[in-house]
């Protein structure tokens, strides 16, 4: 009758073990990294959304901000909601438009994002809590290498329309078409994105 193991069975079992937690703890790992990414992305679509919401809502009681829209910054792994406030020199100089210029005016100045020897920025902060909002650790902004990865997206009243810029220079161009985020864990295994088409319908 046997009264042990041997020392082959206990070496058998201990690597078993061992092999069975590694591949539950990087499960756990892929599991959590996938989780993240799907509520980072929920996040920014909102944030989105919660610019063309901003765009209809308060068209008719303000009358310094011509609309909103949101800013990736790819860069800074950031990104934001910003309130358009535009710069007369833009459009030639003070007293040249109404309070807001038209949506081919818009199109064809583009948006002026950063302080510089020129015009100055007309991207302003929404909210403390909306500018810059860092993206979550695990996850990272990156370019889609398509060309038309989103830059900015602004939601000109009262329709609203939606322009989109896949280009980071200053001014921003802005155009009509489709544009898109994308995401990716730190492992780069698991990727995500969120989609703005030319209505102003967001989807991820």
């Amino acid at each position: 009758m046997r009264k042990g193991f041997t020392l082959i069975e206990i070496i058998i079992v201990i690597a078993i073990s061992a092999m069975l937690a590694t591949i539950a703890i990087i499960y756990s790992q892929n599991s959590q990294n996938q989780v993240t990414l799907s509520v980072e992305t929920s996040k920014i679509a909102e944030t989105i959304l919660q610019a063309k919401n901003l765009a209809v809502a308060t068209y008719y009681t303000s009358t310094s901000t011509c609309g909103y829209g949101a800013w990736i910054n790819v860069a800074s792994n950031t990104y934001s909601i910003f309130a358009f406030d535009p710069d007369p020199a833009n459009y030639g100089g003070a007293g040249s438009i109404p309070p807001c210029p038209g949506t081919a005016a818009v199109t064809a100045a583009g948006i002026m994002v950063a302080d510089g020897s020129g015009p100055g920025a007309e991207v302003a902060q929404y909210s403390p809590g909306t500018w810059e909002t860092q993206v979550t650790n695990g996850v990272h902004l990156v370019s889609g290498g398509l060309g038309d990865d989103l830059s900015l997206v602004l939601f000109y009243p009262p329709d609203p329309t939606t322009l989109v810029s896949t280009s980071t220079a200053d001014p921003h161009p802005l155009g009509s078409g489709s544009a898109t985020v994308y995401l990716e864990t730190a492992d780069k295994k698991t990727t995500a994105t969120i989609s703005v088409n030319s209505a102003g319908q967001v989807s991820f």
